[in-house]
């Protein structure tokens, strides 16, 4: 298919419009607060664009790694990025990621393990999104209570990959890994400050999901043309929130990091 092809595809889609806004609204969420991959894309693609689970799985992948190179540069130029730490969790993950995205497209792709699959992804995402709830919530209170000074905790290498390898595992099956996974692990396990943990889940979720999105795409669970849409969508909402973000404490992104993940956990189960 060829440039022009494509162009034909994408603009041909049904809802473009509707696209393009949901585009916008998960670049700005992921910009300002890391929360953005399964977490948003997963209900949005199947409750306005009705995907079945592992399909949006695959789709939303695409989408985050796709929107991810431009909110990672935006991260990266700040110096909100933590690097030693994202290399510990990224030689944790990688393998993970890979092997766990073959078993499911493999098993999705089964007549007769499919609708189980579909269920288990399911399930799995809501579980997610309540614990990474339930972990921001956490360190909201704890920061309210005193002033954390992460630079006091040395870096534990063995728990960074570990870590790594829960997330690649998550990451890998359900979409959901970013912010709601890799925030809450840089943030209240490796102690990272809220912002340079926004930043670096961002960074490391950018290589995570492009891994994801291959194994998906190669099963033919993904759809190109609303990725793109997504894509061309968020180029509106990310540059915002990088704006929005340098006039916000960290008490005030916690907030609405727990909002976005409250309002994405309760149209999921609301599908």
């Amino acid at each position: 298919m060829d440039a022009f092809e494509l162009l034909v595809s994408v603009w041909s889609t049904d809802a473009v419009l509707l696209k393009l806004l949901l585009g916008s609204i998960f670049g700005l969420c992921l910009g300002l607060t890391g929360v953005g991959g399964g977490v948003l894309l997963i209900p949005m693609l199947q409750l306005f664009c009705g995907m079945s689970p592992v399909l949006a799985v695959g789709t939303a992948s695409m989408i985050s790694a796709m929107v991810k190179v431009n909110a990672s540069f935006l991260h990266i130029r700040a110096r909100n990025v933590s690097w030693k730490k994202i290399i510990l969790l990224f030689i944790g993950a990688v393998p993970v990621t890979l092997l766990v995205t073959q078993v499911v497209v493999y098993f999705n792709a089964h007549p007769f393990y499919s609708e189980a699959t579909e269920t288990t992804i399911a399930w799995l995402v809501t579980i997610v999104m309540i614990g990474s709830l339930i972990s921001v919530f956490s360190k909201y209170k704890s920061e309210n209570v005193a002033i954390s000074h992460h630079s006091e905790h040395k870096l534990n290498t063995k728990k960074a990959i570990v870590s790594g390898m829960f997330c690649g595992s998550i990451l890998g099956s359900t979409g959901v890994g970013g912010g709601v996974l890799l925030l809450p692990i840089l943030n209240s396990v490796l102690h990272v400050d809220i912002k340079k943990a926004i930043g670096s889940s961002v960074v490391l979720a950018l290589f995570l999901s492009a891994i994801a999105a291959v194994g998906y795409a190669s099963g033919g669970q993904s759809d190109i043309d609303t990725a793109i849409l997504f894509f061309v969508g968020s180029f509106v909402g990310v540059p915002v929130a990088a704006h929005l973000m340098k006039h916000m404490s960290e008490s005030h992104i916690y907030v609405v990091t727990m909002l976005v993940i409250s309002v994405s956990l309760f149209s999921y189960i609301i599908l």
